[in-house]
Protein backbone atom coordinates (compact mmCIF):
# COMPACT_ATOMS: atom_id res chain seq x y z
CA UNK A 1 0.00 0.00 0.00
CA UNK A 2 2.72 2.48 0.72
CA UNK A 3 4.45 1.64 -2.16
CA UNK A 4 1.46 2.25 -4.48
CA UNK A 5 0.83 5.38 -2.46
CA UNK A 6 5.20 6.67 -3.31
CA UNK A 7 4.00 5.55 -6.84
CA UNK A 8 0.72 7.96 -7.17
CA UNK A 9 2.41 10.75 -5.32
CA UNK A 10 5.85 10.68 -7.95
CA UNK A 11 2.70 10.43 -10.88
CA UNK A 12 1.52 13.34 -9.72
CA UNK A 13 4.53 15.14 -9.78
CA UNK A 14 5.70 14.19 -13.05
CA UNK A 15 2.02 15.71 -14.33
CA UNK A 16 2.52 18.58 -12.42
CA UNK A 17 6.63 19.15 -14.08
CA UNK A 18 4.91 18.06 -17.58
CA UNK A 19 2.42 20.87 -16.92
CA UNK A 20 5.30 23.47 -15.79
CA UNK A 21 7.13 22.40 -19.44
CA UNK A 22 4.13 23.04 -21.39
CA UNK A 23 3.39 26.69 -20.01
CA UNK A 24 7.18 27.38 -20.48
CA UNK A 25 6.76 26.16 -24.44
CA UNK A 26 4.30 27.95 -25.17
CA UNK A 27 5.55 30.93 -23.70
CA UNK A 28 8.21 30.05 -25.68
CA UNK A 29 6.00 30.16 -29.00
CA UNK A 30 4.21 33.13 -27.96
CA UNK A 31 7.39 35.09 -28.23
CA UNK A 32 9.23 33.11 -30.68
CA UNK A 33 12.58 32.19 -28.54
CA UNK A 34 14.05 29.41 -30.72
CA UNK A 35 16.21 28.37 -28.04
CA UNK A 36 13.33 27.66 -25.71
CA UNK A 37 11.39 26.20 -27.56
CA UNK A 38 14.23 23.54 -29.00
CA UNK A 39 15.29 22.87 -25.09
CA UNK A 40 11.37 22.28 -23.80
CA UNK A 41 9.59 21.18 -26.90
CA UNK A 42 11.61 17.49 -26.53
CA UNK A 43 10.91 17.79 -22.93
CA UNK A 44 7.19 17.17 -23.88
CA UNK A 45 7.59 13.59 -25.38
CA UNK A 46 9.93 12.91 -22.74
CA UNK A 47 7.35 13.89 -20.12
CA UNK A 48 4.98 11.96 -21.35
CA UNK A 49 7.07 8.72 -21.64
CA UNK A 50 8.35 9.16 -17.90
CA UNK A 51 4.53 9.53 -17.19
CA UNK A 52 3.69 6.08 -18.71
CA UNK A 53 6.66 4.35 -17.45
CA UNK A 54 5.10 5.17 -14.04
CA UNK A 55 1.81 4.26 -14.51
CA UNK A 56 2.11 1.06 -16.90
CA UNK A 57 2.80 -2.07 -15.64
CA UNK A 58 3.31 -3.50 -19.54
CA UNK A 59 5.50 -0.49 -20.28
CA UNK A 60 5.07 -1.40 -24.17
CA UNK A 61 8.00 -0.45 -26.02
CA UNK A 62 5.78 0.52 -28.91
CA UNK A 63 4.44 3.65 -27.32
CA UNK A 64 8.00 4.49 -26.63
CA UNK A 65 8.20 4.70 -30.37
CA UNK A 66 5.13 6.35 -31.14
CA UNK A 67 6.17 9.17 -28.41
CA UNK A 68 9.90 9.06 -29.88
CA UNK A 69 8.88 9.92 -33.42
CA UNK A 70 7.06 12.46 -32.03
CA UNK A 71 9.51 14.38 -30.51
CA UNK A 72 11.60 13.81 -33.80
CA UNK A 73 8.64 15.07 -35.88
CA UNK A 74 8.04 18.13 -33.63
CA UNK A 75 11.53 18.96 -33.42
CA UNK A 76 11.62 19.03 -37.78
CA UNK A 77 8.41 21.42 -37.50
CA UNK A 78 10.32 23.99 -35.64
CA UNK A 79 11.95 24.99 -38.90
CA UNK A 80 10.64 26.80 -41.91
CA UNK A 81 12.60 25.15 -44.23
CA UNK A 82 10.71 23.51 -46.74
CA UNK A 83 13.13 20.37 -46.70
CA UNK A 84 13.24 19.73 -43.26
CA UNK A 85 8.70 20.38 -43.26
CA UNK A 86 9.55 18.19 -45.90
CA UNK A 87 11.07 14.87 -44.03
CA UNK A 88 9.36 15.75 -40.89
CA UNK A 89 5.89 15.52 -43.05
CA UNK A 90 7.87 11.86 -44.27
CA UNK A 91 8.38 11.21 -39.98
CA UNK A 92 5.07 12.11 -38.87
CA UNK A 93 3.42 10.12 -41.65
CA UNK A 94 5.27 6.68 -40.17
CA UNK A 95 4.74 7.93 -36.62
CA UNK A 96 1.04 8.22 -37.60
CA UNK A 97 1.16 5.01 -39.05
CA UNK A 98 2.62 2.92 -36.09
CA UNK A 99 0.34 4.77 -33.86
CA UNK A 100 -3.19 3.75 -35.99
CA UNK A 101 -1.77 0.38 -35.54
CA UNK A 102 -1.18 0.46 -32.26
CA UNK A 103 -4.59 1.71 -31.20
CA UNK A 104 -5.77 -0.89 -33.34
CA UNK A 105 -4.46 -3.61 -31.61
CA UNK A 106 -5.15 -1.84 -28.06
CA UNK A 107 -9.15 -1.75 -29.01
CA UNK A 108 -9.23 -4.87 -30.61
CA UNK A 109 -11.18 -3.53 -33.29
CA UNK A 110 -13.46 -6.07 -34.91
CA UNK A 111 -16.47 -4.01 -36.63
CA UNK A 112 -15.11 -1.93 -39.48
CA UNK A 113 -18.20 -0.28 -40.91
CA UNK A 114 -19.37 2.10 -38.49
CA UNK A 115 -15.48 3.38 -38.56
CA UNK A 116 -15.99 3.91 -42.34
CA UNK A 117 -18.90 6.24 -41.42
CA UNK A 118 -17.66 7.69 -39.09
CA UNK A 119 -14.46 8.35 -40.79
CA UNK A 120 -16.52 10.50 -43.82
CA UNK A 121 -16.71 13.83 -42.16
CA UNK A 122 -13.12 13.96 -41.29
CA UNK A 123 -12.26 13.14 -44.74
CA UNK A 124 -14.64 15.37 -46.23
CA UNK A 125 -13.44 18.82 -44.57
CA UNK A 126 -9.32 17.89 -44.88
CA UNK A 127 -9.76 16.82 -48.82
CA UNK A 128 -11.67 20.10 -48.83
CA UNK A 129 -8.89 22.15 -47.95
CA UNK A 130 -6.31 20.06 -49.64
CA UNK A 131 -8.14 20.80 -52.96
CA UNK A 132 -8.32 24.79 -52.28
CA UNK A 133 -4.83 24.93 -51.68
CA UNK A 134 -2.01 26.61 -53.96
CA UNK A 135 0.80 26.48 -52.01
CA UNK A 136 1.15 22.59 -51.09
CA UNK A 137 4.04 21.68 -53.51
CA UNK A 138 4.16 18.31 -55.67
CA UNK A 139 6.52 16.36 -53.48
CA UNK A 140 4.38 17.44 -50.04
CA UNK A 141 0.60 16.73 -51.68
CA UNK A 142 0.55 12.84 -51.69
CA UNK A 143 2.43 12.74 -48.12
CA UNK A 144 -0.39 15.03 -47.54
CA UNK A 145 -3.35 13.41 -49.07
CA UNK A 146 -2.12 10.31 -47.42
CA UNK A 147 -1.78 12.27 -43.59
CA UNK A 148 -5.55 13.31 -44.54
CA UNK A 149 -6.57 9.71 -44.37
CA UNK A 150 -4.64 8.92 -41.39
CA UNK A 151 -5.97 11.93 -39.40
CA UNK A 152 -9.60 11.11 -40.57
CA UNK A 153 -8.88 7.45 -39.53
CA UNK A 154 -7.33 8.34 -35.99
CA UNK A 155 -11.23 10.72 -35.28
CA UNK A 156 -13.54 7.75 -37.77
CA UNK A 157 -11.47 5.62 -34.74
CA UNK A 158 -12.14 7.81 -31.77
CA UNK A 159 -15.81 8.45 -32.34
CA UNK A 160 -17.00 5.12 -33.53
CA UNK A 161 -15.29 3.65 -30.50
CA UNK A 162 -16.71 5.97 -28.01
CA UNK A 163 -20.26 5.28 -29.64
CA UNK A 164 -20.05 1.52 -29.49
CA UNK A 165 -17.85 0.87 -26.25
CA UNK A 166 -18.28 3.81 -23.87
CA UNK A 167 -16.20 3.51 -20.99
CA UNK A 168 -13.41 5.44 -19.34
CA UNK A 169 -10.94 4.31 -21.72
CA UNK A 170 -13.03 5.45 -24.87
CA UNK A 171 -13.31 8.90 -23.45
CA UNK A 172 -10.03 9.50 -22.72
CA UNK A 173 -9.52 8.21 -26.50
CA UNK A 174 -12.56 10.70 -28.08
CA UNK A 175 -10.21 12.74 -26.45
CA UNK A 176 -7.88 11.99 -27.78
CA UNK A 177 -8.69 12.08 -31.25
CA UNK A 178 -11.19 15.15 -31.07
CA UNK A 179 -7.96 17.11 -30.36
CA UNK A 180 -5.29 15.21 -32.58
CA UNK A 181 -8.05 16.45 -35.28
CA UNK A 182 -8.27 19.97 -33.95
CA UNK A 183 -4.28 20.37 -34.03
CA UNK A 184 -3.95 18.94 -37.39
CA UNK A 185 -6.35 21.62 -39.03
CA UNK A 186 -4.82 24.94 -36.93
CA UNK A 187 -1.29 23.66 -38.22
CA UNK A 188 -2.66 23.02 -41.61
CA UNK A 189 -4.09 26.07 -41.76
CA UNK A 190 -1.10 27.81 -40.52
CA UNK A 191 1.82 26.13 -42.55
CA UNK A 192 -0.52 25.87 -46.19
CA UNK A 193 -2.85 28.93 -45.85
CA UNK A 194 -2.01 31.57 -43.17
CA UNK A 195 2.27 30.91 -43.53
CA UNK A 196 2.60 35.31 -44.05
CA UNK A 197 -0.47 36.20 -41.67
CA UNK A 198 -1.31 33.23 -38.99
CA UNK A 199 -2.15 34.92 -35.77
CA UNK A 200 0.76 35.01 -33.57
CA UNK A 201 -1.49 32.85 -30.99
CA UNK A 202 -1.71 30.17 -33.71
CA UNK A 203 1.90 28.36 -32.52
CA UNK A 204 1.53 28.27 -28.89
CA UNK A 205 -2.26 26.83 -29.29
CA UNK A 206 -0.63 24.01 -31.68
CA UNK A 207 1.98 23.61 -29.15
CA UNK A 208 -0.90 23.24 -26.07
CA UNK A 209 -2.93 21.18 -28.48
CA UNK A 210 0.21 18.83 -29.13
CA UNK A 211 0.65 18.43 -25.61
CA UNK A 212 -2.75 17.53 -24.68
CA UNK A 213 -3.37 14.86 -27.29
CA UNK A 214 -0.40 13.16 -26.00
CA UNK A 215 -1.67 12.70 -22.26
CA UNK A 216 -4.63 12.32 -23.86
CA UNK A 217 -3.12 9.42 -25.54
CA UNK A 218 -1.06 8.27 -22.35
CA UNK A 219 -4.12 8.20 -20.35
CA UNK A 220 -6.26 6.33 -22.87
CA UNK A 221 -3.05 3.74 -22.99
CA UNK A 222 -2.78 3.48 -19.10
CA UNK A 223 -6.89 2.71 -19.30
CA UNK A 224 -6.54 0.12 -22.01
CA UNK A 225 -4.22 -1.74 -20.66
CA UNK A 226 -5.63 -2.10 -16.84
CA UNK A 227 -8.99 -2.99 -18.49
CA UNK A 228 -7.59 -5.69 -20.59
CA UNK A 229 -5.60 -6.97 -17.41
CA UNK A 230 -8.90 -7.01 -15.43
CA UNK A 231 -10.55 -8.82 -18.55
CA UNK A 232 -7.29 -11.51 -18.34
CA UNK A 233 -7.78 -11.95 -14.78
CA UNK A 234 -11.32 -12.85 -14.57
CA UNK A 235 -11.21 -15.23 -17.64
CA UNK A 236 -8.38 -16.90 -14.98
CA UNK A 237 -10.79 -17.03 -12.38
Amino acid sequence: MLGFKREVDFGKCLTVMFLIIMVIEATAELFSNKLLIFIFKPLLSIGIMALYWNASKRKDSIFFVVLSLSLITNLLFISSSENLLFVGLVVFLIHRLLLISYVIRIIKLKDFIPLFIAIVPFLFVFSYLLSISNEIQMKSYWILLIQNVLISLIGGLALSEYILNYSKMSSWFLIFGLLSVTQYFIVFIEKYYLSNLAPIAFRPLAMVLNASVYYAFYRFVVDAENANANVVLSHND
